[in-house]
């Protein structure tokens, strides 16, 4: 009878618990609906701590996490909050998203070195994540974002050379691979990774760009007339009309003579221009 007892008491406080629970956190998000965003932080710190322990708190430190970081402004307190689900259930979904809050927020305030130890991080973890690929490519960019152009590419270098990849990824590498070779000064080698994205798919979000650092490249290579038949096709695509126009009217200023330049295809056509060459080697 007493065992049935102590047993009854413990449900009954189980119960209670859960109550507790998930009354506090109702409370907190009503008020965040009513813009009391102080007032849901101090609520969520004080459900979090209460219950420190329960599996469920990695999800009351995500949300004082999207708290702190978003609607409050405050990326340093919401790194911190992020950091806690982490630690409260390092494989929960709640972990996996928190993960990726911190590495938006390290975009946000510019600090690269964080954005590549948070998706490394969610490679190791989360490796059969349906977004893993998404991982692997953002890894990429944090290390473009960072100036380790070498380590960009050998992240990025799966989305080029491997069967069955996603077309709109490997756009995105080819486009990101132009990148390094582009910051780093090295037009010759960045073109072909552009032309070959436009070559592959004219029709690409990405295509104007391309066409824009192309011409870019090929000015630099001294190709005045090819550079301004690039500028020109992305007259019709790229949202901002005027850039285009001050690059025309600059490539004529530059050069008087670019009509005797040697002409080039378009790369709809699939031909290749001169000095571009069709297959961007990856090293």
């Amino acid at each position: 009878m007493i065992r049935k007892l102590y047993i009854l008491i413990l449900l009954l406080c189980a119960a209670c618990s859960s109550l507790s629970f998930e009354g506090s956190f109702k409370k907190a998000e009503g008020e965040i609906g009513l813009g009391n965003y102080a007032k849901a932080a101090k609520l969520y710190e004080k459900l979090a701590n209460k219950f420190a322990g329960d599996d469920r708190v990695a999800v009351i430190w995500l949300r004082l996490g999207d708290l702190y970081a978003y609607p409050m402004d405050r990326a340093v307190d919401g790194l911190g909050a992020y950091q806690k689900a982490i630690e409260s259930s390092p494989t929960s979904e709640a972990a996996r998203l928190a993960h990726e809050r911190r590495a938006e927020v390290f975009e946000k305030i510019g600090r690269p070195s964080g954005m590549i130890e948070e998706y490394t991080a969610l490679l190791k973890y989360f490796p059969d994540s349906a977004d893993a690929p998404r991982y692997k490519m953002r890894l990429g960019e944090s290390y473009l974002m960072a100036e380790e152009y070498q380590q960009a590419r050998t992240e990025l270098r799966g989305f080029v050379e491997k069967a069955g990849v996603e077309a709109s990824q490997r756009q995105r590498a080819l486009f990101d691979i132009g990148e390094t070779y582009f910051l780093e000064g090295k037009p010759g080698k960045a073109v072909r990774f552009y032309y070959t994205l436009l070559r592959e798919n004219p029709k690409s979000p990405l295509a104007a760009e391309a066409e824009l650092r192309i011409a870019t490249c090929l000015e630099e290579m001294g190709y005045l007339g090819t550079a301004y038949k690039f500028v020109y096709d992305a007259k019709n695509r790229y949202p901002n009309e005027k850039v285009i126009d001050e690059r025309l009217e600059g490539l004529k200023n530059r050069g008087k003579g670019y009509e005797k330049s040697k002409s080039v295809k378009n790369p709809a056509s699939g031909k290749t221009a001169e000095g571009v060459e069709e297959k961007p080697p990856i090293e």
